[in-house]
């Protein structure tokens, strides 16, 4: 059955601050945390909280086409497993509108499986010359995203098009993807959240 045509941009407007409500409720946490960048926090943000809710699903991945749809894009995804959640519900929301139902989508499982195809990034094929999209939930140096971008690069022959995160701790990521050359866009940032620099 065919699908019906929807306009995703009239139908359902972003809801910034409804994203930054539940992503305080739900995501921020204080202790002390080791972090995948090998430092040690005061704060966590568990952006897994907020990606495998049902209303924040759709708010992230409504945020996420916000920043693309003037763009060029033929795939979107990111490293297992902070960007898998992100890009099934972008697949869903991406399908209701005719403009976005040719993005493909994809994980970057870091390392190769070791069984059936031995794939590292699972998801349909890309042709060379791809313009792809990186999504990750939380951006601290920047590296886990930087490492998609070069492999998408060197296996697919991708464009990069810009790196978007769901948070960015701001904490050097930034200035790492200028410095590659890649465009870097975060939904929220740590400074929304109202979290004092002092706590770290």
């Amino acid at each position: 059955m065919a699908s019906k045509e929807i306009d995703i941009f009239d139908m359902f407007p972003p809801e910034h601050d409804r994203l930054l409500q539940l992503y305080r409720e739900h995501a921020f946490q204080v202790g002390e945390f080791p972090l995948a960048s090998g430092k040690i926090s005061k704060v966590y943000f568990n952006s897994k909280a907020v990606t495998l809710l049902p209303e924040g699903a759709f708010l992230i991945a409504r945020a996420i086409l916000e920043k693309i749809k003037d763009l060029e894009v033929d795939a979107i995804g990111g490293a297992a497993i902070g960007a898998a959640p992100m890009a099934g519900s972008l697949a869903v929301l991406c399908h209701l509108d005719n403009r976005f139902r040719h993005v493909k989508f994809f994980v970057d499982r870091k390392k190769p499986k070791q069984h059936g195809d031995r794939k590292q990034i699972e998801g349909p094929g890309l042709e060379p010359g791809a313009r792809v999209v990186v999504i990750e939930d939380v951006t601290t140096s920047g590296n886990s995203a930087l490492n998609t971008a070069r492999k998408m690069q060197e296996l697919y022959g991708c464009e990069i098009v810009k790196v978007i995160a769901l948070l960015d701790r701001k904490e050097g990521a930034r200035e790492l993807f200028e410095s590659s050359g890649i465009a870097f866009d975060p939904v929220l940032t740590r400074n929304e959240l109202e979290i004092e620099a002092g706590e770290e």
